[in-house]
């Protein structure tokens, strides 16, 4: 029974009255490879619907199952007790930006290239591809394109693995993308040197930062310059914010990551004590996959980046998170490949297992660099299950350029956290140079509010989300901005409130998760960017 056949989709089914209930503890609504039979609705000439089991929280909890349309209105109609919820996915909140369009090629060039085409036909050429074939005018039929080279600013050492993004119409996400092999050169096809480009970014391999360039052109760029990182840097915003904190900030504090996995053979990361790989669709056939929870093979340097700035050590690198005594436990929600068709999501379903994951291993704090996807109903359930066992789950606000906060950030029950940057905290030629954008802060005018944050009236906090600079998977570091990072940044000063508020640990159930809310939003100082861009302000010690 596959779930792209007979139009079959995939929903979670729960209890309306509680997370929990006895009804969902019988045989039929386990997983199992076997179909149930559902009722057929009356005046539906038609087949009985089936429905599989394909997963469960708990064996009286929420079930993830396929069924087809027709089975989804059988099951509401014959079990109006029940909650059926579309499976839903959720993304990471960081910035990287992609071509969805090729740029469009010149009506008059069009023509010339058809007619030489033709001609070339009448001569029995071959035209499939025809190389460089020479119009009467001199013109070029193949496509055009140039080559960038990329090199370390100090010593023009080739850099392989930067990745280039070319926009002829950023708002149409149009232009040309590559990435530089190890001689440092990448080819963007489908553009001429002298063509117009609006904006340039160049996504940097480990150790180094990015560039970015509006209106320029590849002639100008034929050789772009990286400058490397330097982790010990004060002025790194993570280090200017919380740099001053203990070196054993967080200590007896857990806080769990729900993301892409955590590398935990990082030097900067020993403080990892497990976790858990909760994609049911990579552990359902493989129960041994649950131990997997290292960085997804796609995109998974994200969580890995997550942790480090919650509670990076520094003891090998001189690299620090905002709270190193922390212990982390890694929850891979995010899966190793895309589903089909190109979804890289996590589904609501894995989220709500992480979380109940999370609070049975007795984490303190949960955070959640991920957003995107509607409101529903199960991740609210598994927040609120949080919350009433005393953690406090902080949540990113998206990062969809000035829209309303996203999913599950605009839960209230979140900690949402928006993004700000300062200016000097990062190269003048780096990508954070396109995130500038007003409100600006006041007194202090270099710091912004991120051009791609989310705002509105669910806002809690700010949090540094602009060219953050954290550990990546195997021993580098690197910077990444969203509030994504944002959003541990306030994760890890809520562990060390935590950690040395005697006051608040005995504390238990919803009283300990409201205390430590409070207690945060105590710490926040104003940055007068406006309510709804930066909640109570931002936690400074």
């Amino acid at each position: 029974m596959s779930n792209n056949q007979e139009g079959l989709r995939r929903y979670i089914v729960m209890s309306k009255d509680s997370y929990l209930a006895d009804p969902l503890n019988i045989a039929s609504l386990q997983p199992s490879t076997g179909t149930i039979k559902l009722a057929t609705r009356a005046r539906v000439a038609a087949p009985a619907p089936k429905m599989r089991v394909l997963d469960s929280l708990h064996e009286n909890g929420p079930k993830l199952v396929e069924m087809g349309p027709e089975g989804e209105l059988s099951l509401r109609l014959s079990s109006p007790h029940l909650k059926i919820i579309p499976e839903v996915f959720y993304h990471r909140q960081w910035e990287r930006f992609r071509v969805h369009q090729r740029p469009a090629r010149p009506a008059g060039k069009r023509v010339a290239v058809k007619k030489a085409k033709k001609t070339a036909a009448k001569k029995g050429a071959k035209t499939a591809d025809a190389g460089r074939m020479k119009l009467a005018a001199g013109v070029s039929v193949s496509a055009t394109s140039f080559k960038v080279s990329v090199v370390a600013s100090s010593g023009g050492r080739p850099i392989g693995g930067a990745h280039i993004v070319a926009f002829t119409n950023f708002a149409a996400r149009q232009g040309s993308e590559a990435t530089t092999g190890a001689n440092g050169q990448a080819t963007l096809k489908l553009l001429s040197p002298n063509q117009a480009l609006e904006r340039v970014y160049v996504y940097a391999p480990p150790g180094f930062w990015g560039f970015y360039a509006a209106n320029t052109t590849g002639t100008k760029l034929a050789q772009i310059k990286l400058t490397p990182i330097d982790v010990r840097d004060p002025t790194l915003l993570l280090t200017q914010l919380y740099g001053k904190l203990p070196a054993n900030a967080g200590t007896g504090v857990t806080v769990g990551i729900i993301d892409s996995g955590v590398d935990g053979t990082h030097p900067d990361l020993r403080n990892v004590t497990g976790g858990l790989n909760c994609v049911s669709d990579e552990v359902r056939g493989n129960p041994a996959a649950a131990q997997n929870w290292r960085p997804a093979l796609t995109e998974g340097e994200h969580g890995t980046h997550v942790a480090g700035i919650v509670g990076g050590s520094g003891s090998a690198s001189g690299f620090r998170g905002v709270a190193p005594g922390v212990k982390l436990r890694s929850y891979r929600v995010f899966p190793d490949h895309p589903r089909p068709p190109l979804n890289n999501g996590a589904s609501n379903f894995d989220i709500a297992k992480a979380i109940d994951t999370a609070v049975a291993e007795k984490c303190d704090i949960i955070n959640m660099s991920l957003g995107g996807g509607p409101k529903d109903d199960l991740t609210r359930a598994a927040i609120d299950r949080a919350i009433a066992a005393g953690v406090v789950v902080v949540a990113a606000a998206g990062n969809d350029d000035r829209q309303p906060v996203s999913f599950p950030a605009a839960f209230v029950e979140c900690v949402a956290v928006s993004a700000m940057g300062r200016i000097g905290s990062f190269p003048k030629t780096s990508i954070g140079s396109s995130d500038v954008a007003s409100p600006k802060g006041s007194p202090l005018a270099t710091d912004f509010v991120a051009d791609f944050s989310n705002f509105g009236p669910e806002i809690d906090t700010t949090g540094p989300g602009v060219e953050i600079v954290s550990t990546l998977p195997g021993t580098s570091h690197g910077s990444l901005s969203g509030t994504s990072m944002a959003c541990p940044a306030v994760a890890g000063f809520a562990a060390y409130l935590l950690a040395k508020d005697a006051a608040l640990k005995p504390k238990t159930g919803t009283d300990r998760s409201r205390a430590l809310k409070d207690a945060l939003y105590a710490c926040c100082k104003p940055e007068n960017f406006g309510r709804d861009y930066e909640g109570f302000g931002l936690p400074l010690p």
